[in-house]
């Protein structure tokens, strides 16, 4: 009930934003796979090649901070009674390990919400949402044309232009400001998992290498084809290989 009920209430006052479509009520990975094909397929009629690097949260729900997340609520204008709700029931937990004979001390936990629980859809949605926000502003401060794709840990930036001279410095940057951006929000990016994609229709583009060594992650090359939540895309959208 307090799940579906927090589902109302950010749609009916915007709290999410638009492109988060993981944890949000009537969206799905079609939705997502929908919304980039467009994208791409938009840019192509107006001469653009799509750029994306695809990014993983490592742990993310047992990651999330109780306390971030409850200012969280507070902040987005939820009432006190919920935020009180929310302290009572996340801030102050502890829990026990138990092997055969052994019972360990209690553990104090102030991070994760359960998986699998009615709430941790749209709590996560929640937590995701301003950080979101403060990308697109950096983005903006530092003129990086970038769109940011959420669906739950997995995430996208994608950058479109003639040549990927241009493309690729943007993705660069904004990939660094969602890393220090997930530092603040006490998560931590899976950087081994870190992907990049073209979309051209190009014959024998140069399709480069972004080297993201500087910031964890490894020197990024192109796949035939690109996994992304169970479609397989290739470059020139045919679907052959998803089919």
């Amino acid at each position: 009930m307090i799940a579906r009920r927090l589902q109302f209430d950010t749609v009916k006052y915007g709290i999410l934003h638009p492109n988060q479509l993981g944890g949000v009520a009537q969206q799905s990975t079609e939705d997502a796979g929908v919304f980039l094909t467009h994208l791409v397929q938009a840019g192509w009629a107006k001469g653009l090649k799509t750029s994306i690097i695809a990014f993983d949260i490592a742990q993310f729900f047992p990651s999330l901070n109780h306390s971030m997340l409850t200012s969280i609520l507070s902040h987005f204008g939820f009432a006190n009674c919920i935020v009180d709700f929310f302290s009572d029931y996340l801030i102050g937990r502890s829990t026990q390990y138990s092997w055969n004979l052994f019972l360990s001390g209690a553990c104090d936990v102030d991070v994760g919400i359960e998986q699998g629980s009615a709430l941790s859809p749209i709590l996560s949605a929640l937590y995701i949402a301003p950080l979101i926000c403060i990308f697109e502003h950096r983005a903006q401060a530092l003129n990086l044309d970038t769109y940011i794709l959420s669906f739950v840990d997995d995430g996208l930036l994608i950058s479109q232009g003639k040549m990927y001279n241009k493309t690729l410095p943007e993705l660069y940057s904004s990939y660094r400001v969602v890393t220090d951006l997930m530092v603040t929000f006490g998560l931590v990016m899976k950087h081994d998992k870190s992907e990049i994609f073209y979309f051209s229709r190009a014959h024998n583009d140069s399709n480069p290498e972004l080297d993201l060594l500087a910031m964890g992650a490894s020197i990024l090359k192109l796949k035939t084809y690109w996994r992304y939540l169970e479609f397989y895309f290739d470059q020139c959208l045919f679907f052959k290989e998803h089919v």
